[in-house]
């Protein structure tokens, strides 16, 4: 037999072998999936004055909850007033650390009457990790 002959052979033989080998990249076999979910907007507004957006999606990777992101969008209406922005921000985990809750707290500027009707929008969001959520508060404080 020749070199080249040898040398084919041993290569051949070689990606045989490499073939039976599972290859994984990035990951540890078997590890959980990353999911991800986003809620239904919550809407707050006062009627021809402001309207309040609150959403907040989140990853889980099995049963634990590995990123949360609240967004809040807002439009002003009423000329007088202004967007003040976000007051109060939070994620906390639940006792059991495998829910999350997601807080905000915004708030508008508007003056004499409309000022009196509410200015502060607020919502609060319980998140699961197999992603289901509640919505367990809104409101709007003068």
């Amino acid at each position: 037999m020749t070199i080249g002959r040898r040398l084919g052979a041993l290569a051949a033989a070689t990606a045989g072998l490499l073939a039976t080998v599972p290859f994984v990249t990035g990951a540890t076999a078997g590890a959980a999936e990353k999911t991800c979910w986003s809620t239904e907007p919550i809407e707050l507004a006062l009627e021809d004055v402001w309207s309040y957006t609150y959403q907040v999606s989140w990853c889980a990777e099995g049963t634990e909850i590995v990123s949360v992101d609240p967004v809040v969008t807002h439009q002003v209406i009423a000329p007088v007033c202004s967007w003040v922005g976000n007051l109060e921000e939070s994620v906390t985990k639940s006792p059991d650390g495998e829910a999350r809750t997601a807080y905000n707290l915004s708030a508008f500027s508007c003056p004499g009457d409309i000022g009196a009707k509410g200015v502060t929008p607020w919502a609060i969001v319980t998140l699961q990790a197999n992603g289901t959520y509640t919505v367990d508060a809104t409101g709007i404080h003068p």
